[in-house]
This record gives structure tokens, C-alpha cells and sequence, in this order.
């Protein structure tokens, strides 16, 4: 178990401003929320959205904690329990987490990524790209299926933790989702990253950001701190690529499919099973087949194109490797049915995202039929646009529910069928996501798609009082619909 003295950890911490050592405990873990809290713990009271950590400092105690890390100066030393003072209880909370795992992320080469779609795929092709069993790789998927964590990008001492635990198993590479959230919050302050990618920013998360200039700054921080010796791989034709651009210090290399790109392709086929291309780089040209359709997994393979080159991987290398992702969780999972016709389940929860499945489904099938809800305490504003785009470009759409989370379920579903209004839209609303998808199936014909929209890899569905256990592909193998 990693364990360090308490004198240890605060020696440089850069926002210290009082400490008051009653006693040097040995710490074994950095806990923020008190629920998880252990014993030999060092809590750190953290102001949150929705919470003030402050107010759990007794509940911490009672489990054990043997120091304390506040920004409230009202906070006083305790018996056998040291209290530290901080001016930015965020930043301390990463500089203590990189102290006590020993910056595990300088022995490893790590890759960043960020943008509003796309992450997770351009993090799994990345993560194949430098090889899967000498990466370890954090995005919102792995989060979820390995490590029950909800949030795209974890906590800091979850990250340094994870990062050190692939040092010690001795794993090269470190490949991490970064979200805008994350990055506003310090979580991966102290990671000290190789190569940072920005796949795009469009609408979304604006119930936490002020504004898309809010939202662009957060998801420049991280190559306003990328290390000059680093790289900074730019999606070319994005509208705040410029931006981008102009923020980091490193080396920069644009990819995309505009022929002015540093890293570029050509597009020689595409189907619904896939995609062949031609790939254009600095040092070479060499063709490979992606077995997920549609031209944004193009543009997200080329970013892993160039995280493979920066890390000194051969062609013939990584069109092996990236012609060996057949399959993301919850991202275009592409299935036929007996009945003739095609499924799809994707994580698309964006107005831009889901627009771009939908005109992508176009190419393949002549009709579409698209389930999708929203999900509760997030971002408004999307909701009526995504009713609009599904109404628009939809042979058929079937509003329901995603996530409501404390939301009213019915509420939000008014607010995505308001998009409707003025188009000629042929949509039903059922709440229940189980009679959705069975309403969609139901209408299917030979030759049709249904996109099941939404909720992607995720295994729980969350209301106001209750957790149930859902996953779009498992309730079709239950019902027979797909072979497991």
C-alpha cells in the first residue's frame, strides 16, 4: 500500500498558506468525499457544484482521517489531527496526489484528450495505435465498465493512482480523456502530457459553462500547459482550431481530411461495415480499412495516426493496429437482425453528434428510425435542437427517456418535442425507454436502421429516487432481438 508522511506530501505544496502540524501522521490515501473515506485518509474539503466538503469534515473524522486540507481559514487544528490551509483547495488536491504517488505520469508516455465528440473513440484508437497491453487507458468507457466512475475524466488521485498502478505493471503509455469539467476543476493538473489532442467543440455542457467562450477556455488549458517539448494535434478544419493553436507553445500538427492538413486522408470507400482511406503524413503514406463507418471515425483515427508517429511507431505498425479495432462499446455498435433490418447503438448525446450519425446512417439506409431522449440536471438548451435535427433527418423518431436523473422525465421529453414544432416531423414520445425500443423494432422494415441513441455503453438508467440496471444492447439479446 503507498503511504507517505504528511510533512512529506505539504513540503511542496505551492498554495500552502497555514499549516498548523500537531503531528505528522502517515498518510495511505487522498480522499475528497467522505462517503469513500478511509481510515489513515488525508481529506480534503473541496467546495463542489452542489456540496461544500467543508460541511463533511465530522463525518471524515469519524471515519478515520488523520489530517485535514481546507480553504475556509475558520477551520482549526484538532487533536492528533493536522489541519493545512490552502488558497486553491483544487490545485493542492492534485499537487498532493502527484506527491504521493511520485508523478508517475513523467515515466509514462501520456496522451491527452479533449473536444466535445469523439474523445473516447480517438482515446481507444490511440490507446491500439501505442499498443493495448503496454497502455493504460481512462475514458468514460473504462471508467464505467472497470471502475464504476461516472465522470469522464476521473479525480486527481484517481488519475496519479491508476498512472502509478501502470508503472508498476509495468505499461508504457497512459492514455487519458480529458473533459472540460476536468480540466476547470485541476483534476489533471500535474499530468505531465506528451502529446494533447482537441477533437472539436460544439454544443454541450452549457448548464455548467457560462458561455462557449467558458467552455472553449477550459478545454485551452490544456495546451496552455502542455510542455514545449510536447505536441498538439488539432482537428485542421474546426472552426476554433485557430485558437487552439495559437494557445500552446508545442509543436503543432493539424489532421483531418482537407488536403492542407499535416496528417490527412482519403476517403477511397465507404460502407455500412466500414471505412478504407488512404492516410497522408509527414513522414510517409500508407492505406488501411476502418471497420467503423462514417467520416468523424476517419478524422478520429487520424488523431491516433498521429499519437502512434510522435511515439516512433512504424506504418506497417499502425495500420495493423488501428485496422484492429473492430468494436467500441456503445460507439456506432453496428448489428443485423433476422428480420432483415439493421440496429445501432451510439453514445451520441449532443445535437452535433447526433447529426452526425443520423446523415451518416443516411448513406447506408434508406430509412431511420431514431430513438433518443436527454438527459436531467444538464445542459437546456440541446434538448428542442435535438428534437429538431432527429424530426428533420429521421424517417421516424421515438422520444424517451435517457438519464432524468431529479428531473421530471415528462418535462424534459416537452422540451425535446418543442424542436418539432414548425417541421414536418414523424415522432411518437414514450417515456418508457424499454417500450421505445420495442416501438422502434416493432416499425422496422427489411432494408431499415434504428438508431437506439443516447446512452451508448452506460448500464444504469438514473431517476430521482432510483437507480435500474439498462444497457440498450443487453435488453435487446434479453428480448431476442440480437444474439448475444
Amino acid at each position: 500500500m503507498r503511504s507517505k508522511r504528511l510533512s512529506q506530501l505539504i513540503s511542496g505544496l505551492a498554495h500552502g498558506s497555514r499549516t498548523s502540524l500537531t503531528s505528522d501522521p502517515e498518510i495511505f490515501g487522498i480522499s475528497l468525499d467522505s462517503r469513500s473515506t478511509k481510515p489513515g485518509d488525508l481529506f480534503v474539503a473541496i467546495r463542489g457544484h452542489k456540496s461544500d466538503g467543508h460541511a463533511y469534515i465530522p463525518t471524515a473524522i469519524e471515519k478515520g482521517v488523520v489530517a485535514i486540507v481546507v480553504e475556509d481559514p475558520s477551520v482549526e487544528a484538532m487533536e492528533n489531527i493536522p489541519v493545512i490551509q490552502v488558497e486553491d483547495v483544487r490545485k493542492a488536491f492534485a499537487d498532493l496526489a502527484c506527491a504521493l504517488y511520485d508523478n508517475p505520469t513523467r515515466e509514462l508516455f501520456t496522451v491527452g484528450v479533449t473536444g466535445t465528440k469523439g474523445k473516447s473513440s480517438v482515446c481507444h484508437y490511440s490507446a491500439a495505435a501505442l499498443g493495448m497491453r503496454e497502455t493504460k487507458l481512462i475514458n468514460t468507457i473504462t471508467n464505467a465498465l472497470e471502475r464504476e466512475v461516472e465522470q469522464t475524466t476521473p479525480e486527481a488521485a484517481t488519475i496519479q493512482r491508476l498512472a502509478f498502478d501502470a508503472v508498476q505493471a509495468g505499461k508504457k503509455n497512459l492514455v487519458l480523456e480529458v473533459s472540460a469539467h476536468a480540466l476547470a476543476q485541476e483534476r489533471a493538473r500535474g499530468v505531465d502530457f506528451d502529446v494533447a489532442v482537441f477533437t472539436n467543440l460544439s454544443h454541450d455542457h452549457f448548464d455548467y459553462f457560462s458561455s462557449r467562450d467558458a467552455y472553449l477556455d477550459a478545454k485551452l488549458k490544456l495546451f496552455k500547459e502542455l510542455k514545449s517539448s510536447g505536441l498538439a494535434l488539432i482537428r485542421y478544419d474546426d472552426p476554433v482550431s485557430a485558437e487552439v493553436q495559437k494557445s500552446t507553445r508545442a509543436q503543432v500538427l493539424r489532421y483531418g481530411l482537407d488536403s492542407n492538413a499535416d496528417i490527412r486522408a482519403e476517403i477511397k470507400e465507404m460502407n455500412a461495415e466500414g471505412t478504407s482511406i488512404k492516410i497522408h503524413t509527414p513522414s510517409g503514406t500508407f492505406s488501411a480499412r476502418l471497420h467503423l463507418p462514417g467520416q468523424f471515425y476517419v478524422e478520429n483515427a487520424l488523431a491516433a495516426v498521429g499519437v502512434g508517429l510522435r511515439a516512433g511507431i512504424d506504418q506497417k505498425e499502425l495500420k495493423a493496429r488501428l485496422e484492429s479495432v473492430t468494436h467500441i462499446e456503445g460507439r456506432f455498435e453496428r448489428y443485423a437482425t433476422e428480420q432483415g433490418f439493421a440496429v445501432v447503438i451510439d453514445f451520441a448525446h449532443s445535437p452535433d453528434s447526433l447529426e452526425k450519425v443520423i446523415k451518416t446512417l443516411k448513406l447506408f439506409y434508406p430509412r431511420v428510425i431514431t430513438v433518443f431522449g436527454c438527459g436531467g440536471d444538464s445542459d437546456r438548451a440541446k434538448r428542442p435542437q435535438m428534437g429538431k435535427i432527429s424530426g428533420q433527418l429521421s424517417a421516424y423518431t421515438i422520444i424517451t427517456n435517457d438519464n432524468p436523473k431529479y428531473e421530471e422525465p415528462s418535462e424534459i421529453l416537452s422540451e425535446i418535442e418543442s424542436g418539432m414544432d414548425g417541421i414536418d416531423a414523424q415522432y411518437e414520445v414514450i417515456e418508457d425507454r424499454w417500450l421505445a425500443i420495442d416501438r422502434a423494432l416493432a416499425l422496422a422494415k427489411p432494408g431499415d436502421v434504428v438508431l437506439i441513441a443516447g446512452k451508448g455503453h452506460e448500464r444504469k438508467q438514473v431517476f430521482s429516487n432510483r437507480e435500474i440496471e439498462f444497457n440498450d444492447r443487453e435488453y435487446l439479446i434479453d428480448r431476442g432481438h440480437l444474439k448475444a
